[in-house]
């Protein structure tokens, strides 16, 4: 079969290639991929900027129909439509596995950087982390289920009480999806920030998505201000990992605030205002990764929206995987992400 693989150490190393389907071992399935997203974290691999073994097949974010079992496997999942979590190899007994923190896990070794992804036909995955998909979601919506639940994971520690005024910086698809989730958790206001010069095609999309939509710092605090009788936003939903987009977001927030960072930024450092934090008084929490518990809440998240949730994702076949990279590079696209079924 045909797979877009990282095969070696270093920037760019990535090839597409021709390799043998995967096998179900004990306790796998294998998936039929009908569609597979472009994540940051594939460009900081590509990059040489984020761990990873190869050779391996890149790809973490994924949907498709179990097409194979392997031994002990319950026979009701052959033929189902499925997300999958991201954690195989995770060990299951060290201290973060026994918290519910399996994603965290020392020994994960995920699709896409640990064990081979889906940005190919087929992959083989442990059935115990297979979610069902709803009939009705079309496989471009149900593919945004991994980094649904990456931004739900994040609202699980910094959660929306229903009222809140939520800004949202860095308006890609991980912003997006925040704010969708936002939205659906009761905030009351969300307001997305973003670039106009870089950002124009995305922010169209967020306004689209039902969103307010500001474009410099004065015009933020206007709009944030109006929206919370002055006090400042009850939340920010960081998903840029630049250092002037926290600088912005956090003049924004209120005394006593929350703020919840899911993008990684790429760099060994950044800047961090951390006085004016300080004296604010706000609780800020970092999150990585998706926790078990907001996956089936992140199908029903995308169910609920699917009808708007359609404009996020641009498909490619995957034999055009250099033009869905550099899509994502140029901010051209919201999401891109891969139908092997087409190349």
């Amino acid at each position: 079969m045909r797979a877009l693989v990282k095969v070696r150490q270093g920037a760019g190393q990535v090839e597409l290639r021709d390799i043998d389907p995967p096998q179900p071992q004990p306790g796998e399935v294998v998936l039929e991929v009908a569609c597979a997203g472009i994540c940051g974290t594939d460009l900081h691999i590509m990059r040489d900027e984020f761990p990873y073994w190869p050779p391996v097949v890149l790809g973490h974010e994924f949907t498709g129909r179990v097409s194979a079992l392997g031994g002990g496997v319950d026979p009701a999942w052959l033929g189902r439509r499925v997300v999958c979590e991201p954690h195989a190899g995770a060990c299951g007994h060290c201290h973060l596995c026994r918290r519910g923190c399996a994603q965290l896990c020392a020994d994960k070794r995920s699709p896409g950087w640990g064990v081979n992804g889906a940005f190919a036909s087929h992959l083989a995955v442990p059935a115990a982390l297979l979610h069902q998909v709803p009939d009705h979601l079309p496989d471009h919506v149900a593919v945004l289920a991994e980094p649904m639940a990456v931004a739900l994971s994040a609202l699980e520690r910094s959660p929306v009480t229903p009222g809140d005024t939520v800004v949202v910086t860095g308006p890609g698809a991980m912003g997006m999806l925040a704010a969708v989730a936002a939205r659906f958790a009761g905030a009351k206001v969300v307001i997305m920030v973003g670039r106009p010069a870089s950002n124009e095609m995305r922010l169209a999309v967020a306004r689209g998505l039902g969103f307010r939509v500001v474009t410099d710092a004065a015009e933020a605090m206007k709009a944030v201000l109006n929206a919370s009788r002055g006090r400042g936003a009850d939340l920010l939903i960081e998903a840029s990992g630049s250092a002037q987009a926290i600088d912005v977001g956090l003049d924004l927030l209120r005394t006593r605030g929350r703020m919840a960072a899911i993008g990684l930024s790429g760099r060994p450092v950044i800047d961090f205002p951390w006085d004016r934090a300080m004296r604010k008084s706000l609780d800020v929490s970092l999150s990585m990764s998706s926790s078990h518990t907001a996956w089936d809440p992140a199908l029903v998240v995308l169910d609920h929206d699917r009808g708007r949730m359609t404009s996020v994702v641009t498909e490619f076949p995957l034999d055009r995987w250099p033009e869905a990279f550099a899509a994502i590079e140029n901010r051209t696209v919201v999401k891109a992400a891969f139908a092997p079924r087409y190349g």
